[in-house]
């Protein structure tokens, strides 16, 4: 007895589709497998790293605008994914101890339409370690830091005036901090289009606004600038960095989301580039220092201002007085007597 029965082929079977003209989706899934990202390991120890050009510039940046100096007592505040606290130890020789602080704890729950949910958590972290460093602090013990970078890390306190007073507190007179933070709205990197919304959503009320206003509560001086460091790389190695949740914002996009905005880049905008990338990412530098001068409320302006100009809000509030002599008062009656027989003449 024959059997006219036939083997079943899958309906997602090459052989099923025409081929003239092909699918797009067989087009872009069969590029996408050529697309070799590679995944970490003890062979790619700098996954989590923008490279060689752009940590040139970002250690020309920070010598511009910390002032390191080899002597100085320097703390690192950043996550240890992408850290730079080693290579900053390094590249400026720094002859003290340096200390490397985690910035905080950040959980993350995913809800059921694949959004996640930041909760931070209090009293960890950075936080913690400069809370407790100032309570210690008393008046004939000598602050133990001259340099304080903070990277990434504002993002994770939960009383940011406070924690920038308790860090104060840790800094000598002529110290400096430094806080280097990627505002959403101003972000630059080509991330997927639900990964700059959801940044945007976070940044929706300018926490990089309410950074200088926290500074300004504790009334210490502060410059900010906006500064682009350039970017090189391959660009398989970017869109495992965002497999990898790498810049830290990416911590809070799913992994679902990450999976469907690398495809989103490797059929869109990376599609038909080269294998190389270049790029800017924005950054926000902000340093503060201890007043140098007690005139009543702090200096906060952009680096390259004058440092002659007053706090905005000061200037039109200040009321101007003048010592009146004999001659000058002589002048001030003869005005004022013109002014009143001009009013007679028309009234």
């Amino acid at each position: 007895m024959t059997s006219n029965m036939s083997t079943a082929v899958p309906l997602a079977s090459p052989r099923n589709l025409p081929q003239s003209p092909q699918p797009f989706s067989v087009i872009t899934e069969h590029w996408q497998n050529k697309l070799q990202i590679p995944s970490p390991g003890d062979q790619d120890k700098d996954l989590c790293s923008f490279g060689d050009v752009y940590e040139e510039n970002l250690y020309r940046l920070i010598h511009t605008h910390l002032e390191l100096d080899t002597h100085d007592r320097f703390a690192y505040v950043g996550a240890s994914k992408g850290s730079l606290a080693s290579k900053i130890k390094d590249k400026f020789c720094l002859m003290q101890p340096m200390v490397n602080i985690f910035p905080g704890l950040i959980h993350y729950e995913q809800t059921p339409n694949q959004r996640m949910l930041p909760f931070k958590i209090a009293h960890v972290g950075a936080e913690e370690y400069f809370r407790q460093l100032a309570d210690d602090m008393t008046d004939d013990k000598e602050p133990p830091f001259d340099k304080i970078l903070l990277k990434d890390s504002v993002e994770h306190f939960t009383h940011p005036a406070e924690t920038f007073s308790h860090i104060m507190k840790t800094l000598t007179k002529f110290g400096r901090i430094l806080i280097i933070h990627r505002p959403g709205p101003m972000a630059t990197l080509p991330f997927f289009s639900e990964a700059s919304r959801r940044f945007s959503d976070e940044d929706v009320d300018e926490p990089y606004i309410k950074i200088i206003k926290n500074l300004q509560a504790i009334k210490v001086d502060v410059k900010w600038e906006v500064e682009t460091v350039p970017i090189v790389m391959p660009k398989t190695k970017w869109l495992a960095m965002l497999k990898e949740k790498f810049p830290p914002q990416m911590e809070v996009i799913s992994n679902c989301q990450v999976q469907s905005g690398i495809r989103e880049l490797t059929e869109g905008m990376l599609k038909y580039q080269g294998d190389m990338v270049e790029f800017y990412d924005r950054l926000l530098f902000v340093t503060a220092t201890h007043p140098l001068v007690n005139c009543g409320y702090p200096s906060i302006q952009r680096c390259g201002a004058s440092d002659a100009m007053p706090y905005p809000g000061v200037a039109g509030d200040m009321k101007y007085t003048l010592k009146v002599t004999p001659d000058l008062y002589a002048h001030v009656r003869e005005m004022e007597q013109k002014v009143q027989d001009k009013e007679r003449i028309l009234f």
